[in-house]
């Protein structure tokens, strides 16, 4: 099983590197559009010229649900990380949403998911087993979709962490991203992604705000 395991690892990140692979910068004088592909809470597609420095989370309700430790969700009943997690006290993370890839910063946890020894891998069943760990502590789905080649092209000299345990593949797989939002500011993002035979989960706490 070790040895499968190790495998599975690799033919994920060579996936990740094969298919998202960012392409030659963009030469010419003119300011390229920032394109996301979404069907987040309005169903829409939208083109802006200036992506956002934070995401918004104005329109969500304060979740006063008491949360466990971070990384706070931890793989469900049948599933578990492929390798060891990669867990930081402090890292940078883009997360998707209509405008943009916005960068974050705060705690990170990021692994690529599997099922345990001895049962089959089911997709519906990791994206329905985190939903509802992630809506249970008042988290809101903010964006489901693909994010364009040339979104990533525009990060890719700050995205230095791409290729890493638990990397996403953005321009070919369904990506959803959740965020629950805390009344000490130290709000939670989640996004993840599934694939034929495991998927990626990045987690992102912010410090909480300072008090004046």
């Amino acid at each position: 099983m070790k040895n499968e395991k190790v495998l599975l690892s690799v033919l994920l990140t060579s996936l990740f590197l094969a298919c998202g692979k960012p392409g030659k910068a963009d030469t010419s004088a003119t300011k390229p559009v920032r394109k996301v592909e979404s069907i987040d809470l309005q169903d829409a597609h939208t083109v802006q010229n200036v992506a956002p420095d934070t995401i918004d989370l104005s329109k969500i309700s304060v979740s006063n649900k008491e949360l466990a430790p971070f990384p706070v969700f931890n793989p469900p009943t049948g599933l578990a990380a492929l390798n060891k997690p990669i867990t930081r006290d402090f890292d940078k993370l883009f997360f998707p949403t209509r405008e943009g890839m916005v960068l974050l910063e705060g705690k990170v946890y990021k692994t690529f998911i599997t099922s345990v020894e001895g049962r089959e891998w089911s997709l519906p069943y990791f994206e329905k087993s985190y939903r509802e760990l992630i809506t249970s502590a008042g988290g809101v789905l903010i964006f489901q979709g693909k994010v364009a080649q040339q979104e990533l092209d525009r990060i890719k000299d700050e995205a230095t962490y791409f290729g890493e345990e638990g990397s996403i593949d953005y321009p070919n797989t369904l990506v959803r991203v959740y965020a629950i939002r805390r009344k000490d500011g130290d709000h939670l993002f989640v996004q993840m992604s599934g694939y034929s035979a495991g998927a990626s989960i990045q987690i992102l706490q912010l410090p909480k705000a300072e008090k004046k």
